[in-house]
């Protein structure tokens, strides 16, 4: 068996909340401002991926940071996945707004959950990394 802990589902469902309420945010706040500015220097294509770079970053990364760093013990597998679940739940937001009606649509979410759970990932490293070592952490490498 593997000393390893198990998933803590109560995280990951924190995580992907907190970083499907980030996205919408970050989409719906930085939008207005960023997205014509973009598509003038950049073009339509252009200017809506470095967009969707900005939100990824600013909902990911941050939101995997914030799980990293608030969970007890070694927190990083959950934010993770909760990239992942928050990339799905984005989606069924997008196809129930009439936004994914295609197959570039779908492989844009694909390529999405990817970037997400690298983003998600790396941000909860930086959140464990913030919060240095703890009982819990001890505990679970059999130092207490």
């Amino acid at each position: 068996m593997s000393d390893r802990p198990a998933i803590d589902l109560k995280w990951t469902i924190i995580g992907a909340a907190v970083i499907v309420a980030l996205n919408q945010l970050a989409a719906a706040g930085l939008g207005p401002a960023l997205v014509p500015n973009l598509v003038e220097a950049m073009g339509d294509v252009g200017g809506l991926v470095v967009f969707a770079l900005v939100v990824a970053v600013c909902s990911f990364f941050v939101g995997g940071l914030l799980v990293g760093w608030l969970s007890p013990g070694e927190t990083l597998a959950e934010p993770a996945i909760a990239c992942v679940v928050a990339v799905v739940v984005n989606g069924i937001v997008s196809v129930a707004r009439g936004q994914l009606a295609d197959a570039g649509g779908i492989v844009g979410l694909v390529i999405a959950a990817g970037i997400g759970f690298a983003l998600g990932l790396l941000g909860a490293k930086v959140g464990e990394r913030i919060q240095g070592d703890t009982t819990d952490k001890m505990r679970e490498r059999g130092e207490l």
